[in-house]
């Protein structure tokens, strides 16, 4: 790693133990023996991110999967050719760390049972500041293997649970989603692709019919939605199936990957359009209620699209942060100017909100896992709120950080150009952010999830020793925020959606982080807490003073230090 070249590269750094504020929120939210069960897992991780494993996916970004549909004897294989980066990278994290696995069975990395959620997404959270494309079929297959163990029949969670979970990637099963349609993209009651019951196997149907995005298309699983002949129309009509690419006598499925799309971004991972031809797959669950079955993929898939998100945020401020430390200009250091430190505490901000939404939502569904019917109605909230605005952030946060490189940010040779890429898929799959928005109402209106937030943040409130300004100002929104959201789900208010979406997420995250600096004493955490409030929060006056650092009001009685004292630049 040079320092002392005027274009500063940060490469070889440690990502975990860079990262100051990583290690006490683990230990927060996982517990002492957990987290320090991990400790020497996160510190081998963080340095193969800051170097072997972001050169691999580099490399994999300029080679993208290629299908080779016929060999040259003219036979079909439908093989998706990876370059031999991507499948170094899916050996680190399938195989190597077993993230697909951890949350499904004992004995990954040594921990003798299954893991938290968070713990999963705290590994996944560092690999993807290297690596964004391969987080999707990871999460996938975890996703899949969850909804496979919470719906399918027991013969078929046997037939495929072990190679769904085996960190041996010659016997690894990946798991992938099938949803998306020419004309039933979001609209998933427009369903067309179609299944008729197996006349030689009961309980088996054939499936025919386009998809037209499916990402990780040759993987050994799909879960897809298709609707029964005769079944009717719109949602009820619509089931749920699992789809195998090898049938259990050995022959290929009877479907045809017509060719891979050529993205903008996640190019290291393979993305194409599918024709099913009579293809066999087995109903998972009860007949026509496949979308509300494969919500529970969708959602945990919209989690894992979360902690993208955050990865990409902090990967991104870690890069400015390094530059900015680093490089200086008219005699003086980037981070010492006062518009860099405003231009980084924005960064900052969405970045660590981000986090702390994913570390909130993913102990929400640990709980909801063990049975807690309220945690699994605060989870159907907090999902779609992670979603929604953490993905719209790091689009800004991404874009706003390769800034701060300057031109060679905008070029292809260092990381930002990619991680701006990557970044603007995270509002659109698993949908958009219109679609996610308007199911926070949902949440609100069908969960019941309202009063369980509210409580929530009362909770967390009550837990943290605000100043007294600051304290009245989170009580006032509360209430305000509750009012709007109430007023919007009952009145299917849908145009207030949006607004609805970033001000329980902005609201959630100020006083989590809030209530995190109180846990894990950091005034720097809390100071950031508060630039949630005062700048995503508290209306502004464009014409009035307005420098980031003004907000004198801390958090503990008697503290009158100013807030960006604690952000440590240096």
């Amino acid at each position: 790693m040079s320092t002392s070249h005027p274009i500063p590269d940060r490469a070889g750094v440690n990502a975990y133990t860079e990262d100051s504020e990583f290690a006490p929120l683990l230990k927060l939210y996982l517990g002492d023996a957990l987290s320090a069960h991990l400790q020497p897992h996160l510190e081998a991780l963080g340095a193969r991110v800051g170097g072997e494993l972001d050169a691999l996916a580099s490399s994999a970004d300029r080679h993208p999967p290629t299908l080779e549909a016929r060999n040259r004897q003219g036979m079909d294989v439908q093989r998706i050719i990876k370059h031999p980066d991507y499948q170094a990278l899916e050996q680190v994290a399938f195989g190597d760390y077993g993230l697909a696995a951890m949350s499904h069975r004992a004995g990954v990395l040594g921990w003798p049972e299954p893991m938290p959620p968070a713990a999963k997404y705290a590994l996944s959270y560092l690999l993807v500041q290297a690596e964004f494309g391969l987080c999707c079929p990871l999460s996938m297959t975890d996703s899949l293997t969850r909804t496979l163990r919470k719906f399918a029949a027991p013969d078929l969670v046997a037939r495929y649970l072990d190679d769904l979970t085996t960190q041996d990637l010659d016997g690894l099963t990946q798991g992938a989603m099938f949803m998306t349609e020419q004309g039933a993209g979001s609209d998933v009651a427009a369903t067309e692709t179609l299944a008729r019951p197996d006349p030689d196997e009961p309980g088996a149907f054939l499936i025919t019919g386009d998809k037209w995005f499916c990402s990780n298309p040759d993987a050994g699983l799909a879960m897809m939605l298709a609707r029964v002949e005769g079944d009717p129309s719109g949602m009820k009509g619509v089931s749920l199936f699992l789809l195998p690419r090898v049938l259990p006598n050995g022959q290929a499925n009877a479907y045809r990957i017509v060719r891979l799309k050529d993205k903008l971004g996640t190019r290291s991972m393979a993305s194409g359009e599918i024709r099913f031809e009579g293809a066999k797959a087995w109903l998972v669950g009860e007949r026509g209620r496949g979308f509300v079955q494969m919500a529970d993929m969708v959602n945990n898939s919209r989690l894992s699209n979360g902690m993208r998100a955050a990865g990409l945020m902090r990967r991104a401020v870690a890069e400015a942060l390094f530059i900015a430390r680093e490089r200086q200009a008219f005699q003086q250091r980037l981070i010492d100017m006062p518009l860099m430190q405003v231009q980084l505490a924005k960064l900052m901000v969405r970045a660590e909100q981000a986090r702390s939404m994913m570390f909130q939502t993913a102990e929400v569904l640990r709980q909801a896992d063990q049975g807690d019917r309220d945690a699994y109605a605060l989870a159907r909230l907090f999902t779609p709120l992670i979603k929604f605005r953490a993905t719209r952030d790091a689009r800004r946060v991404t874009g706003d950080a390769m800034e701060v490189r300057g031109g060679c940010g905008y070029i292809e040779e260092w990381s930002d150009a990619r991680l701006v890429r990557d970044a603007h898929l995270g509002s659109i799959w698993e949908g958009t952010s219109n679609i996610v928005a308007l199911d926070v109402l949902r949440a609100i209106q069908r969960e019941g999830s309202l009063p369980l937030w509210q409580t929530h943040i009362q909770n967390q409130l009550d837990a943290t020793p605000w100043h007294p300004q600051v304290r009245a100002q989170l009580d006032a929104l509360l209430s305000r925020v509750s009012a709007m959201a109430k007023s919007a789900a009952e009145g299917k208010d849908a145009a207030q959606a949006r607004r609805v979406g970033s001000a329980l997420y902005h609201l959630s995250t100020a006083v989590a982080m809030g209530w995190e600096a109180h846990q894990v004493q950091s005034p720097r955490r809390m100071v950031l807490a508060q630039l949630v409030l005062k700048h995503r929060l508290l209306p502004q006056d464009p014409l009035a003073p307005n420098r980031e650092t003004d907000l004198d009001v801390l958090w503990a009685p008697g503290r009158s230090e100013g807030p960006i004292d604690h952000i440590a630049w240096v």
